[in-house]
């Protein structure tokens, strides 16, 4: 009975195999709509019936001499159909005669198992394909990358894939491309913009420019009759072209041009020569009010005094400084609001040059030589003092009208200075500069002599009559001044002690006394006086020079 059961459990392990390739077979296979046709199966040899009936069977011996015979259509064997992955009804209601609805498969699982029968499915081999959509299923239903993105792509696998020699070769052989492309592009701008390429006669083309062309118009005649070919470069060039900050003003009308000119040459014939421009220096001393600039560059041709007094006053300029004075305002009695920040130098004009142009020229001048050391400088010493740019500035300016020498600009400020940081006891500046200011202002001539003066003459510039700085500055200040205003040094006495000065006058001759108090400054007066009176006396004594022939 043993041998019989050996040979039955060899047999039911061998259907088992068979049923489980044929159900892993069915599973691998994709479904489709006609299946692919099938070798008709190799014919088995006939074997008696088994005595209870299955269709087509096999026989074993076994140790007793019977035969146990097993139905293979139900495992899918040599003639039968596939199933779906189910065991034959025959098999399925042999083997599990207690729950029919059993698969055959789990029952024979559970058969050969030492333990109990699970409902786990049996592990499938490794690699065995699953109910999730294949990779081929995933990149049939993505759409195409555009060739140029497949071949970038294809190239940026090719090179991280290779060596490193070849990634050298590549990457040289790029640098030349570009380097090849850039200096063809660069010989080409070059060649147009200087006509490097002038000795060869090429003939001559007539262009039509309209009246107030614009740059942009002008850019397009000549690229269209191939006088240049490069418009970019051609634009560049010309926004670069003048350096005054004035516009381009080209010529209306017919102009022959040579095919082999260059950038400039075509410039010079289309636009107003440069050099047709009158141009005037002009010299502007230290010491000169606004009204005093203004009247120089109109006499010598330079825009009109109504256009100079709008943009010293309202033109936006826009130097740091000068948007600083704008938000932080100025007194409203003042007259100008730029005086004492036009520069003193000498510069070139241009006799057309527009108003606010030149005074950009003196803001720029100004610029360099006074705001940009003061805000690395001056600006935290004066913090110290209490005073601003503005009021350093117009503190300058009273210094360089006062003053004739670079030591007495420093004698006058410590005065100055002295006066301000004791306003309780000396709450009036008293400079006689800002009374000959306020004539200039009033259409009056500057008094010669200062004991002439009138302390009261009614204006808001008269220190004599109002406490504190002026509205402000009173002339333009050089730079020696400027850093006297900021660098304040004592006077000395005739025995080089320093005085604490809180006065000073000086003679027609530019000589300068200092004193601590009343009494000392009574008597300075009186010794200036003195000398003023001989200055004048040694003034007449003195022949006239004699008057050349032919003149009055």
């Amino acid at each position: 009975m043993a041998d019989d059961r050996l040979s039955k459990t060899d047999e039911l392990a061998e259907m088992l195999d068979v049923y489980r390739e044929k159900k892993r077979r069915a599973a691998q296979e994709p479904p489709t709509p006609e299946p692919p046709a099938q070798e008709p199966p190799t014919p088995e040899p006939q074997t008696p019936e088994p005595p209870h009936g299955a269709d087509r069977a096999s026989a074993r011996p076994s140790a007793d001499g019977m035969e146990r015979t097993v139905g293979l259509s139900a495992l899918g064997g040599p003639g039968s159909e596939p199933w779906d992955g189910m065991a034959s009804p025959d098999v399925s209601s042999h083997f599990s005669e207690a729950d029919p609805s059993t698969d055959g498969a789990d029952f024979l699982s559970s058969h050969f198992s030492d333990g109990e029968p699970t409902d786990e499915p049996a592990d499938e081999p490794t690699g065995e394909p699953t109910d999730e959509p294949s990779d081929d299923a995933d990149d049939e239903e993505e759409p195409k990358k555009p060739l140029p993105l497949r071949i970038f792509l294809g190239f940026v696998h090719f090179l991280s894939n290779s060596s490193f020699l070849l990634k050298a070769v590549l990457y040289l052989v790029l640098v030349g491309v570009v380097s090849a492309f850039l200096s063809y592009h660069i010989l080409t701008i070059a060649n147009d913009m200087f006509a490097l390429d002038s000795f060869e006669d090429t003939g001559t083309v007539t262009v039509t420019i309209p009246e107030n062309a614009t740059a942009e118009q002008v850019t397009d005649e000549l690229f269209r009759e191939g006088l240049i070919e490069s418009e970019w470069a051609f634009g560049f060039y010309l926004d670069h072209y003048r350096d005054d900050g004035e516009d381009i003003i080209f010529l209306p009308g017919e102009h022959t041009l040579g095919r082999n000119l260059n950038y400039a040459q075509l410039l010079a014939a289309l636009t107003v020569s440069r050099t047709e421009r009158q141009t005037v220096t002009l010299t502007f001393p230290e010491g000169f009010t606004v009204d005093e600039i203004i009247d120089l560059f109109v006499s010598n041709g330079v825009g009109t005094r109504e256009g100079f007094v709008e943009a010293i006053n309202n033109y936006p300029y826009k130097h740091e400084f000068v948007r600083l004075l704008d938000e932080e305002g100025w007194p409203e009695k003042r007259v100008y609001r730029l005086e004492g920040y036009l520069y003193p130098d000498t510069y070139d004009f241009y006799t057309d040059t527009e108003e606010y142009l030149a005074i950009n020229k003196l803001l720029n001048n100004f610029n360099d030589k006074v705001w940009s050391p003061w805000k690395t400088t001056y600006a935290e010493v004066c913090a110290e003092q209490g005073l601003s740019l503005d009021q350093i500035v117009t503190l300058a300016s009273m210094v360089q009208a006062e003053g004739k020498t670079a030591e007495d600009f420093e004698y006058i400020s410590y005065v100055f200075h002295n006066r301000l940081a004791h306003a309780s006891d000396f709450p009036k500046l008293e400079s006689d500069a800002t009374i000959q200011y306020a004539y200039e202002l009033a259409g009056l001539d500057r008094e010669q002599d200062a004991s002439k003066l009138n302390i009261d003459f009614d204006s808001p510039y008269n220190t004599y009559r109002f406490e504190g700085l002026p509205p402000g500055a009173i002339c333009s200040a050089g730079l020696d001044a400027f850093l006297a205003a900021v660098y304040p040094s004592p006077p000395l006495d005739e025995n080089e002690k320093e005085i604490n000065a809180f006065f000073f006058v000086s003679n027609n001759a530019g000589k300068t006394y200092y004193a601590a108090t009343v009494s000392a400054h009574e008597r300075n007066k009186q010794r200036v006086a003195e000398e003023n009176a001989e200055l004048e006396k040694e003034n007449q004594d003195q022949p006239l020079e004699p008057t050349p022939e032919g003149q009055p």
